[in-house]
């Protein structure tokens, strides 16, 4: 269904012009006040505005500016008299989609409307085509050298092929919402839309509007009927991201639509059925928020029923170096650089922990992209994101047999990450490179647990054919 806004403060005018786009698909709405009318478009943009250039209280020319500054992708027609079409011309020089002179003939108009709500309907699909695009480099940086991470997204796949509603687990920065457009660009789903909705992001007092949006005079200001994320996502994929952080009563009202794929809009009557796919992501402990009550065990296990757990970067070290090869060759690309990795600019970054996972791996390769003037980088280019390596004098504090194991243990550890880091994160390499078995190589690596505050890598990942 299109809709389309005429603003003119002539009545007749826009009777008139709703009287010959009476269309099938077609919906005309006329605000002869341009105040009023701009702020319908800034709350809920239609698919094309039809505006007067010479209006009382506010000219068409400070309407489109606004509007254009706001929704640029808006199409936006003048209607002008004789002698504002140069006023028209110049705000087509600005954006403006085109203009019609009054008076003129339905044909005209027609022929106006559908170029421009061809136009519109092209921008969207080249905003589309733009962020699957964007997708598909991140799912290229996804595709690791990690089997942990191999077989997560082998899961991911093969969960895509079906509507089981997906919980995506894994720290900040990990790479969850990634997941969940792949698996969304995977499914039969791929070509409607992706709607991803940030819980954590909007107060409690708005969230339940704008998921199941609202019927007008549902409440004060509430001019009109507003459709929710959960009905846009209809034909597609709702990714919930941060689910953890809804309040409890919404959980409720997710709950039945989970239950049903069917909602009312806050202030309706009606029931509206809504066939999407639902993926939620978190990173937080939901079994102890269950057991705290502070998040519904049936909710749980209704979004649950496919379960991914994405891993660390920390406990993927072989994938360190290739992402942010990849990354770094991206914005390179991006920024006009020619950029490249020494050896001990990768040894580097295996030291790092990377608390804010592949998020914060890919914020610095950009940052070292936009402002490092070209060449070959080294470890001193990271001396503002990466913390010095503790070194054996802040050790004289701690006895000498307790000492000499953590000097060994970072040693170890330095040494296999260094190694790992010049046969590219291949384990195996690595591991012929140091002249032991694989399996003693990755024991090295296991030393981090030994480390302060360390945490332990999981087990050995086998090889692809073993």
């Amino acid at each position: 269904m299109s809709r389309i806004l005429v603003i003119d403060d002539e009545a007749a005018l826009g009777e008139n012009i709703q009287r010959m786009l009476r269309l099938p698909g077609t919906t005309v709405s006329v605000c002869v006040d341009p105040a009023k009318g701009m702020a319908e478009c800034m709350a809920n943009p239609p698919d094309l505005v039809l505006l007067d250039v010479r209006m009382p209280g506010m000219s068409g020319e400070e309407v489109f500016a606004r509007l254009h500054e706001a929704h640029p992708g808006l199409p936006i027609v003048f209607l002008t008299a004789f002698g504002s079409v140069e006023s028209a011309v110049m705000a087509m020089r600005n954006g403006a989609f085109d203009y019609l002179q009054k008076p003129f003939k339905r044909e005209d108009l027609l022929l106006m409307v559908k170029r421009a709500l061809s136009h519109a309907k092209l921008e969207r699909e080249v905003e589309t085509l733009k962020g699957r695009l964007e997708a598909l480099g991140e799912a290229d940086a996804a595709q690791s050298r990690s089997g942990s991470m191999l077989e997560m997204m082998e899961k991911c796949r093969r969960a895509a092929a079906t509507d089981a509603t997906v919980m995506i687990l894994g720290e900040s920065g990990s790479g969850k919402e990634v997941a969940a457009r792949f698996m969304h660009g995977q499914s039969r789903r791929k070509d409607g839309p992706f709607v991803p909705v940030e819980c954590s992001a909007m107060p409690g007092s708005l969230i339940e509007s704008e998921l199941f949006g609202y019927e007008r005079g549902a409440f004060t200001g509430a001019e009109r009927m507003k459709k929710g994320l959960i009905e846009s996502a209809d034909g597609g994929t709702l990714f919930l991201d941060e689910i953890g952080d809804l309040g409890v009563e919404l959980q409720t009202r997710l709950f039945r639509f989970v239950e049903e794929r069917a909602l009312r809009r806050l202030g309706g009557l009606a029931t509206v059925k809504v066939d999407c796919r639902i993926l939620c992501a978190t990173n937080q402990d939901l079994a102890a928020k269950i057991k705290a009550g502070s998040f519904r065990e049936e909710l749980f296990y209704r979004l649950s029923v496919v379960t991914v757990k994405l891993p660390a970067l920390r406990d993927r070290p072989e994938d360190i170096p290739h992402l942010a090869r990849f990354f770094l060759e991206r914005f390179s690309r991006r920024y006009g650089k020619s950029l490249s990795g020494s050896p001990q600019f990768y040894e580097a970054l295996l030291k790092e922990r990377w608390p804010g996972n592949v998020r914060q791996l890919k914020n610095v390769m950009e940052r070292l992209a936009a402002l490092h003037p070209g060449g070959v980088l080294g470890p001193a280019d990271l001396a503002e994101d990466l913390p010095p390596v503790e070194g054996a004098g802040s050790l004289s504090a701690l006895p000498w047999k307790d000492a000499r194991e953590q000097y060994l243990a970072t040693f170890e550890l330095s040494y296999a990450q260094a190694v790992l880091a010049r046969c590219g994160g291949n384990l195996s390499a690595a591991a012929r490179e140091a002249g032991v078995d694989r399996k003693t190589f990755y024991s090295l690596l296991r030393r981090e647990k030994d480390l302060p505050s360390g945490e332990s890598i999981p087990q050995m990942e086998p090889e692809i054919g073993e």
